[in-house]
């Protein structure tokens, strides 16, 4: 989703907040945003189609606080721990509510 479309979408809709999940993976810098879109999670992007990345909290904050957008789920990803000791998906979800 295109942070235009984002921004037309809450102008529209009434009172209707997307959940917003940012995204941080273990050993990289930044966090990725992705938007609950049709029950669904899309990234959120420029209008040049390029993923957008947050440096910190705050650039997130003061992208999403003049959209009224309140709070953001924080979801920490481990690739290395994708799986179980037995080889069986970890069922382990590491999502904190973060306000801005």
């Amino acid at each position: 989703m295109k942070l235009s479309q984002l921004k037309h979408w809450l102008k529209s809709s009434e009172g209707q907040i997307p959940k917003c999940v940012l995204t941080s993976y273990a050993g990289q810098p930044g966090y990725l945003m992705e938007i609950e879109y049709k029950h669904q999670l899309v990234p959120l992007k420029d209008d040049q189609d390029e993923m957008l990345h947050f440096q910190s909290i705050e650039h997130v904050q003061s992208l999403l606080r003049p959209l009224g957008i309140t709070s953001v789920v924080l979801r920490v990803i481990d690739p290395y721990d994708e799986f179980s000791p037995d080889g069986q998906l970890s069922t382990c979800r590491e999502d904190m509510i973060i306000s801005l």
